[in-house]
């Protein structure tokens, strides 16, 4: 009998956006959201932001709603470390992590943060 993965849209924003990290760190991937041009940006008080999400289903909730000419497409970690975080980072662009339909939070970081997350979590 497999175990029921648990309702992560259910939890805070502060705790969507922990558990967004871990699964980054232990699936090696995260979800953005595709468009012709790129990655969906939005704005958040005035930064730009990516949305990521943990997984193609909650990715593609949250595009239906708010981004309906987006799919939801995978971003490997070395991916992001290796390209996308070098091309979003001089544009000030930030990661906003696991926004969902019914809350208007979400947790908003810069990439540098992330990078320093990441990096401190690998050296354990």
């Amino acid at each position: 009998m497999t175990q029921q993965q648990p309702d992560l849209t259910a939890l805070d924003a502060e705790q969507r956006a922990e558990q967004t990290f871990l699964l980054l760190l232990e699936q090696g991937q995260l979800w953005g959201l595709s468009v012709k041009e790129g990655w969906a940006m939005l704005s958040a008080e005035g930064d730009a932001c990516t949305p990521l999400f943990p997984d193609q289903t909650s990715a593609m909730a949250w595009a239906k709603v708010h981004f309906p000419q987006a799919r939801a497409a995978v971003l490997t970690l070395e991916e992001l470390q290796h390209r996308w975080f070098g091309l979003w980072a001089p544009d000030e662009v930030m990661l906003m992590l696991f926004p969902v339909v019914r809350e208007e939070d979400a947790i908003v970081v810069k990439i540098e943060e992330m990078q320093q997350a990441i990096a401190q979590e690998q050296r354990g």
